[in-house]
Formats: structure tokens, sequence, C-alpha cells
């Protein structure tokens, strides 16, 4: 009888043990699973920082064509078509304007819901919100196209930064490069499309390239 009496209690032992080493590896299975969680949400958080080459690292105001102050950085997230302009401007800048507009022309509606087409100003004296919505009016620039302005040190910065060289002239005007920058949902400038009345089939493949990452 004592023996039996042992043996039940061994039996009963055993399972206690066996219970306790399951929970272990239970609780050891949940620990590991929040800690992949932890690492996926860093990993998240590095992959959308900003570079040190990024655009979006100024830090400047800038004013839109609806009078809303806004920074570089709110432009993230999307393809951005750019170039320098000023809107006064009766050769190259209207000329830029139109190649553009042809590089929009080459996407659908769905597409260009990614890609936005960004003018910034180099006489932000005499462009105003109201004088930049005037030239947006003229040349039929829809919503997907935002018209910035700032002060003379801003407009240098982002202008080194693009490598535009802009001279003002005594007449009011400027000597300026004559550039479409196609930068990434990063600010990090993929491709640059120099002169007027170029064949955009270069940009156009760059945005179509970053629309597919």
């Amino acid at each position: 009888m004592k023996n039996v009496l042992n043996k039940f209690v061994v039996f009963l032992f055993s399972i206690l043990i066996m219970s306790c080493q399951d929970n272990r590896k239970s609780d050891s299975g949940e620990e590991e699973k929040e800690c992949c969680k932890k690492d996926s949400s860093i990993n998240t958080v590095a992959s959308s920082e900003i570079l040190d080459e990024s655009i979006f690292n100024l830090t400047s105001d800038w004013k839109t064509q609806y009078n809303e102050i806004i920074k570089i950085q709110s432009l993230q997230g999307k393809v951005t078509v750019a170039a320098m302009v000023f809107t006064h401007c009766e050769g190259a800048c209207p000329r830029i304007v139109a190649d553009i507009q042809r590089i929009e022309k080459s996407f659908t509606p769905d597409e260009l819901k990614n890609i936005q087409f960004l003018l910034i100003s180099m006489d932000p004296e005499r462009d105003t919100p109201e004088r930049c919505q005037e030239f947006a009016k003229e040349y039929q620039l829809n919503k997907n196209w935002t018209l910035i302005s700032s002060s003379e040190e801003s407009t240098t910065e982002i202008a080194n930064v693009l490598n535009v060289k802009v001279k003002k002239l005594s007449s009011g005007g400027f000597d300026h490069s004559n550039t479409i920058h196609i930068v990434n949902q990063q600010g990090l400038i993929t491709y640059q499309q120099n002169g007027l009345e170029q064949e955009p089939e270069g940009a156009i493949k760059s945005v179509r390239h970053l629309l597919e990452k």
C-alpha cells in the first residue's frame, strides 16, 4: 500500500513539473512576440528618418498661394516635381511651367494622387500669395500645384541646396538656372532636367520609378 502511495505522489509531482515547464515556455513565447513587435516599431521609425541630404532638413517658413505658412518638410510622402521661378518672368519661367505640365500629363489621375508640383519663388518681394494665386490661375495650375515664397535668406538657402544659380538684375528680373527637380518621398533629389523644352522622358521615368517603390 505504501509503495502504491509513493508511486502516486511521484506521478502527481511529475505532472506538476511538466505543467510549470509548459507555462514557462508559453511565457517565453509571449515575451519573444512582444520583443519582435518592439523591433518592428523601431525599424519603422528608422526608415522614416530624414537623411542629411534631404531638402526636408530646411527649417524655414514658406507662404503658399493660399497664404498658408508651411515648412518644406510638410511635403514629404509624395513625389515632388519642383522648380524655382518668379511670376513676373516673361521668358524662361512660363516655359519651365509648360515643361512641368508635359510631365504632369504623362500620369493617370490615380498616379497624380501621389505626385505634387512645387514652384519656388526666387522673388519673395513681389511674389506675394495674391500674386502667386493670379499666376496659378493664368497658367491653369490645379490643386496639385503649390507655389511658395519666403524671405531672401531662405530663398538663397534653398537655391544652394537645389544647386540653382540665381542672380538678381538691376531691372528687377533674374538670371537663373532652368532646372526641373524630381524629389523623392524622403526629400532627396533623384533627377534633374536642365534646359528649356527638353524631352521629359528621363523625368517621367524617374517619377514612375519612385511611384513603384
